[in-house]
Formats: structure tokens, C-alpha cells, sequence
């Protein structure tokens, strides 16, 4: 992950962190999907996985979760921990290795929105998220919808899993992996998740006044997909 799809933040995450949190296809699209399935989080033990310049972890401490997050890239370690400002463990962290910070058993939901794709392989993730969480425990993820990816990138095969090279509008270029759906569920079902809900956004009504323009291409076309899973 640092090689390769984490690299592409270290010269653009200042960029991303001044734009993420007024963008409508986040504000407005990808974070309301995914608090639709997270439970009640009131005294929960939550992992926000790659948790950027912090907008989750914020919510989570708000909404009353004891909060750990980790980011591979150290400017939104640190951006991270000023905004939260001590109302979470925030640290600096690689999702492609063992989460060793992490005992066994130690969250009631581990969340990870946008991350996973920025990942080739996913069963060192999935085996730790199985593993730090507790009986019963949930994972909540965001990713790019496999379909959105070969549609817009004209590969040759939907069934491989592949790096995709990008570039953001006003940000600059990145890279992560697009893989079909068949390899998602797999890989959840392979490391012990099974699937509680699986949800295809659609844009809100603040989106269609924000962007009427996106907001009916979004109401059409699949741009993410957001699964709830839980340990077996």
C-alpha cells in the first residue's frame, strides 16, 4: 500500500482535506449511505479505518463512541488528531500490515469508508478486522462500485483486479484497484463476514440542489457501494 495507491497522498492530501468535507458526492451521497448502516453508537468501541482529515471519527465522537483512528498518510494523522482534539486515540497506522496497536476482540464496529480499494490484497485487512472485533461485531465499508470503475476506465476485463491510474479534478493523480463484485463478497466471505446489507447509493435531495447536474447522473449510474458485514 505505500508503494504503490498509498504513495498517491503524499502529494495530495492538503488538497483533499481542504475539498472532502464540502464535496457533494461525499457530503451528500457516500457518507449518508454509510451512517444509514452503522448501528447505535452510543459507549461503542469503533475502529474508523483510514480516517483521513477526520470527518468520521468527529461524528463518531459526537455521536458518542469511544473512537480509535489510523491513517497511513501522517498529515491526516495529524489533521486528525487537531480536530478531534484529544476525543479520540488517533495513530498512524498500514492497513496492508497487522494492526498490532489493536488486542483481539477490542471494537463493536469497525469502519472503513473509501479505503479498501486503495488496497490489492484484502485478506491481511479482513483477518485483522475480524480479528479485533468481537463476537458478533460489524463492519461497515465504503468502496468504488466495481461496475462504476469498468465502465469509466474501458478495462478489458471486469473480472480482474487491477490498478487504475487517476486524476481528481483540482487535486491531482491517483491510484487503486478496481475487482468485480464476485471478488469482494468472496474475499468478506473468506475471512469469516457475512453480508448484512449491501447498498448502491442514491443521491440525496441537498445533492440535487447542490449539483443538479451530477446529482441526476449519480440517480442512474452506480458510483459506490457501501456493505454491511457481520462476524461470524
Amino acid at each position: 500500500m505505500t508503494e504503490h495507491t498509498g504513495a498517491s497522498y503524499q502529494s495530495i492530501a492538503a488538497k483533499y482535506a481542504s475539498q472532502v468535507d464540502t464535496k457533494p458526492i461525499h457530503l451528500h451521497y457516500e457518507r449518508p449511505a454509510v451512517l444509514s448502516l452503522l448501528p447505535a453508537l452510543t459507549n461503542a468501541k469503533v475502529l474508523d479505518v483510514g480516517c483521513g482529515s477526520g470527518w468520521y471519527a468527529e461524528h463518531l465522537a459526537n455521536a458518542g463512541a469511544s473512537v480509535t483512528a489510523f491513517d497511513l498518510n501522517p498529515e491526516f494523522v495529524a489533521l486528525t488528531q487537531a480536530r478531534l482534539g484529544g476525543r479520540a486515540t488517533v495513530l498512524q497506522a498500514d492497513l496492508a500490515q497487522p494492526l498490532d496497536f489493536a488486542p483481539p476482540d477490542a471494537f463493536d464496529v469497525v469502519l472503513c469508508p473509501l479505503v479498501m480499494h486503495y488496497l490489492k490484497d484484502w485478506r491481511t485487512a479482513l483477518r485483522e478486522f475480524y480479528r479485533v472485533l468481537h463476537r458478533h461485531g460489524i463492519l461497515v465499508f465504503s468502496t468504488h462500485h466495481p461496475f462504476m470503475d469498468w465502465q469509466l476506465f474501458q478495462t478489458h476485463d471486469y473480472f480482474a483486479t487491477e490498478i487504475i491510474d487517476d486524476e481528481w479534478k483540482d487535486i491531482g493523480k491517483v491510484q487503486f484497484y478496481r475487482r468485480p463484485l464476485t471478488a469482494i463478497c468472496q474475499a468478506l466471505n473468506d475471512a469469516g463476514f457475512w453480508i448484512d446489507r449491501l447498498l448502491e447509493p442514491q443521491p440525496t435531495e441537498a445533492f440535487r440542489e447542490a449539483d443538479p447536474e451530477w446529482y441526476e447522473r449519480l440517480a442512474k449510474n452506480p458510483w459506490f457501494l457501501v456493505i454491511r458485514t457481520r462476524k461470524m
